[in-house]
């Protein structure tokens, strides 16, 4: 998935976790979306370390 692609879906699982939340889902709903969120936040990171590192 390209950087653009990531940070598209990061918008659409935060405005589902925060419509989740606003119509009082199930913790475990919130929660299953919310690590969703964290994994995609953690691929964007990834790929911004791998861009700024310096090659070898």
């Amino acid at each position: 998935m390209n950087r653009t692609c990531l940070e598209k879906q990061i918008e659409k699982t935060r405005i589902k976790m925060y419509e989740a939340y606003n119509n009082a889902e199930q913790y475990d709903v919130v929660l299953k979306i919310s690590q969703e969120l964290d994994g995609l936040l953690n691929r964007l990171q990834n790929l911004s370390t791998k861009r700024s590192k310096p090659p070898e």
